[in-house]
């Protein structure tokens, strides 16, 4: 079989195979960060842009300008994701904040939060943050990285003695992640043991978190008129729960530095309130790279992701 037709087997899994994964937190280590990774699969283990880095921190890219990513899930949540990085000597230094700001009844007494969660509203503000610093090198012809992670949930809750009173519950975690890429087949591939630490104390209970281990593959080629780009990845969390996703993107140049393109992709769902697929778009001028990615939530609720660049 073709490596091409090979590397579509996830993208097929993810839209046959319904899936629930075991309950962890914090929110934001469950979310695909940005525009692109959202449209395709979140299969961005090997990816190839600054973001990557929330994946694997093999992929740290010294930036040569500024970018931000802004994200709506329904009416009431809002997210903001920033990254940067910069070579020093043999080593390549990133960083990266996601930051959610979302709201939910503060009589509903369900925690972990599960990326649904974030489609609703409520009375009780609730936020969640995942901010990392990591650091790439080259050895034996692989890029190899590693990063520290600190992630934290807040979310207001009653007390038992007063319908009246509420007070924040706070969770957080410091968290490690290590990882690697190397040229395979003409394109990438990428390996990622992602959120390693012991489950946090939220509200007097321990709550897991969601360690794993992520194997991705992407390739980039001309196709006739187009440029063809596609991801792949296979997740193995602790606890048993298999995820799978993937994704192709397409563009059209008609005059150099000016690119259109669309993005399609699937994976396999956290929850059964997320729908598999994801779409995207996308727009280069030059200097300046519009990014746009669209997910699908029951009830016709829907998130929203739009990146920035500008080099």
């Amino acid at each position: 079989m073709p490596r091409t037709r090979f590397a579509l087997i996830p993208l097929l899994l993810a839209i046959a195979v319904p899936a629930t994964a075991q309950d962890a937190g914090p929110l934001a280590l469950l979310l695909p960060v940005s525009a692109r990774p959202a449209a395709l699969g979140n299969a961005w283990v090997a990816g190839r842009d600054e973001y990557a880095v929330f994946s694997n921190p093999a992929t740290v890219s010294a930036t040569t300008g500024f970018g931000v990513t802004l994200g709506a899930y329904g009416s009431d949540t809002k997210t903001i994701a920033a990254v940067s990085g910069a070579t020093v000597g043999n080593f390549t230094l990133g960083w990266g904040v996601h930051l959610v700001d979302f709201s939910t009844s503060r009589t509903d007494p369900t925690y972990p939060f599960a990326p649904a969660a974030l489609t609703g509203s409520g009375d009780a503000d609730n936020f969640s943050m995942l901010a990392l610093m990591a650091v790439r090198m080259t050895k034996w012809r692989f890029q190899l990285g590693a990063s520290a992670k600190y992630t934290q949930d807040i979310a207001p809750r009653e007390t038992s003695g007063s319908a009246l009173l509420v007070v924040p519950e706070r969770g957080n975690a410091l968290l490690l992640d290590v990882g690697a890429t190397h040229a395979l087949w003409t394109g990438t591939a990428g390996l990622a043991v992602q959120n390693i630490g012991e489950p946090y104390r939220m509200g007097g209970r321990y709550v897991a978190i969601p360690s794993q281990i992520a194997l991705g593959w992407t390739k980039q080629r001309p196709l006739g008129p187009l440029d063809f780009g596609f991801a792949s990845q296979a997740t193995l969390r602790r606890g048993g729960w298999l995820g799978v996703g993937g994704g192709v993107d397409f563009g059209w140049s008609w005059i150099e530095g000016y690119q259109v393109g669309a993005r399609i992709g699937a994976r396999r769902t956290e929850t059964g309130d997320e729908r598999p697929v994801a779409l995207g778009a996308t727009f280069n001028a030059d200097r300046l790279n519009v990014e746009y990615g669209i997910g699908f939530f029951a009830n016709d609720t829907y998130a929203h992701r739009l990146t920035l660049r500008w080099r």
